[in-house]
């Protein structure tokens, strides 16, 4: 079971801007890292741009299953785990990540 990415994103009229992201990537080869987390970002914003409000999903994106969670005030948060991560754990964890104060 691993957890590679933790992302916040606003869901803006085109497309989603991240705010906040972390990445585990101690798993990946030193020569990989930047290829993975430009990956994980561009699919957590790929995701978020293309969920509806208040909506929760999960997407198979190769070997990862992408979680992710958008409010009705647009923001939006996407976990990229791998197949073994239980979904349940995924989205209780976006859930206390979009109910947090950013303002």
């Amino acid at each position: 079971m691993k957890l590679y990415s933790l992302s916040v994103l606003y869901k803006g009229s085109t497309k989603a801007n991240l705010l906040k992201a972390a990445y585990d990537l101690s798993s990946f080869s030193f020569f990989q890292r930047s290829s993975v987390q430009e990956f994980m970002t561009f699919t957590s914003a790929l995701i978020v741009e293309r969920s509806a409000l208040g909506s929760r999903a999960s997407v198979k994106e190769q070997e990862y299953l992408c979680h992710v969670y958008v409010r009705n005030d647009n923001l939006g948060a996407v976990v990229i785990a791998d197949n073994e991560y239980p979904s349940r754990v995924c989205f209780t964890l976006l859930d206390k990540v979009c109910h947090v104060d950013y303002l």
